[in-house]
């Protein structure tokens, strides 16, 4: 359902493309989290474009990593760890466009996925850390929507500017946009990426 075209709409205006994209400077591709993959760069971040993505998302990763060292420092602690940690792994292989990626990623996230226009359907994310924090932000011109914490019963106001977090592996969550702008940056942590590098829980 992430990427399935019949969840998003069109923008009215022209000015947002609908879709969905994963950026992190060291991921497992999907389907490749068993042992015997290694991590590699996002797609997004592989092309000539890849400098320029990198450095616009520069000051969003310091301010959800700001926030994220006020409401759960060790998560904070575990995340930078394990950015430490894949910098000198990609060092020592040599693996020099990961390496480059991971000295400019300013966030202890490990991933960022950028949503336009997208309706999210209930729905949990299984592959995050459990005790770990996703961070969500919205910005754009749409019409008021409503994050729904369905399991915990807490419902959320999610206009433009917003920052939410959650636990979003445990807590089942939706919203719905039918139309106008909006575009959801999530910043998240991918366990299979802290277990690579050891990094404790």
């Amino acid at each position: 359902w992430r990427t399935n075209r019949s969840n998003f709409h069109t923008s009215p205006d022209g000015m947002v493309t609908p879709g969905c994209i994963n950026i992190s400077p060291a991921w497992f591709q999907q389907g490749r989290e068993v042992h015997g993959f290694l991590p590699e760069v996002s797609a997004a971040l592989k092309g000539d474009a890849g400098r320029n993505i990198m450095t616009s998302l520069q000051r969003s990763g310091i301010i959800v990593s700001a926030a994220l060292r006020v409401m759960h420092p060790d998560l904070y602690w575990a995340g930078m760890e394990t950015q430490v940690r894949l910098g000198k792994w990609a060092s020592r292989y040599e693996l020099d466009k990961m390496h480059y990626h991971l000295q400019r990623w300013t966030s202890v996230f490990n991933v960022v996925s950028i949503i336009c226009n997208r309706r999210s359907p209930p729905h949990r994310d299984p592959k995050c850390r459990p005790a770990a924090f996703d961070i969500m932000t919205t910005a754009g011109r749409y019409h008021p929507v409503v994050m729904d914490f369905m399991n915990l019963g807490i419902k959320f106001l999610y206009d433009s500017g917003s920052i939410l977090a959650s636990s979003c592996r445990l807590v089942r969550h939706y919203m719905n946009v039918e139309e106008g702008n909006q575009i959801v940056t999530a910043w998240h942590m991918r366990d299979s990426i802290h277990n690579f590098v050891g990094t404790p829980s």
